[in-house]
């Protein structure tokens, strides 16, 4: 990582602070905070529920498989679009419906005032231990990235790189702070701003991978033999199946996505936002994998787990890879 990526990152973190700031003057009641006010366009709820089943595990986990085994990746992902429109079709209004402006409001409405207190506890450790291992996930991604010189108090001593721990510490400042100052508005915005800057960066990168390799044909005379099969012997079609019901039970009750659908002004809106996830996966993945598939035809000996990244640093020019 460049002077400039390192810029380009610390502008990106400052620009999330900075709408956690802007969007403070409306979180001034519960509903604003947990709900945006019933107010979010239908397009930025989709959008946002669709960056939410993004983590830096998305790169790791499935970067990875796509740099293995290829098509079979983008195969799997289509599921989670799959499982979206189905939570559009029959749950996303629902939710809209109850009227609801919190996961306190529901479990209330639901189970009664003594289990509210049980949900709270309950979903406050499961809510740790899933942003810990995001966190954790996104910032090995970084640290590989960022060689720093001996005795730096940013260095861990057995990489010489960034250390995780700081890394951990500092993007979860940053988005316990833009959340609080806030509320759901910024998470949406944030989500927005991903969105648009995710797509930029594998677009870039995906050009500049193909130009290299000579294009399509190029690449397709240097991957495997099965490369491009929409499934494998570990992720058949009864797989992709379960994994899409299985989801379709995630997305259709997690509080992370139903806060989209309750964001939004009316359940036809609710709807349309999960229309909009699940179309966006439908498609998608087979343009956001690309860069881990198409590096295997640059280094077939790569750790599959820092494709992802390593496709980006070895095209993106100095600026760019602080986007990723």
């Amino acid at each position: 990582m460049t002077t400039a990526d390192a810029i380009v990152l610390i502008a990106y973190l400052a620009g999330m602070l900075a709408l956690g700031v802007f969007y403070m003057r409306r979180n001034t009641s519960l509903k604003q905070m947990f709900a945006a006010g019933h107010q979010s366009p239908w397009w930025v709820a989709g959008l946002s529920g669709f960056m939410t089943m993004f983590s830096a595990g998305t790169f790791v986990v499935w970067g990875g498989l796509a740099y293995r085994s290829g098509f079979v990746a983008v195969s799997v992902n289509m599921a989670y679009g799959v499982a979206a429109l189905l939570a559009g079709a029959f749950l996303a209004a629902r939710w809209r419906r109850l009227g609801v402006e919190s996961p306190a409001d529901y479990v209330r409405l639901r189970f009664g005032n003594s289990a509210v207190q049980l949900y709270l506890w309950v979903m406050m450790l499961f809510r740790l231990i899933g942003s810990g291992i995001a966190l954790y996930a996104l910032s090995v991604l970084l640290c590989v990235l960022v060689p720093l010189d001996p005795g730096h108090v940013l260095r861990d001593p057995a990489t010489g790189n960034l250390s995780v721990t700081f890394a951990v510490i500092g993007f979860g400042a940053v988005i316990v702070l833009y959340t609080m100052l806030g509320g759901l508005w910024a998470v949406l915005m944030t989500d927005v701003m991903q969105f648009i800057v995710l797509n930029l960066a594998v677009l870039i990168t995906v050009i500049l991978i193909l130009t290299r390799l000579g294009g399509l044909e190029g690449f397709a005379e240097r991957v495997p033999q099965g490369f491009f099969a929409l499934t494998s012997d570990d992720y058949g079609w009864w797989f992709i199946a379960a994994w899409a019901a299985i989801h379709f039970f995630m997305i259709g009750a997690e509080w992370a996505f139903v806060q989209r659908f309750i964001s939004v002004p009316t359940p036809r809106d609710a709807g349309r936002s999960a229309w909009l996830f699940g179309g966006l996966y439908l498609i998608s993945p087979a343009f956001w994998l690309l860069p881990p598939m198409l590096y295997r035809a640059i280094d077939p000996n790569a750790n599959p787990e820092q494709a992802y990244m390593l496709a980006a640093q070895a095209v993106l020019p100095a600026g760019m890879l602080g986007l990723v």
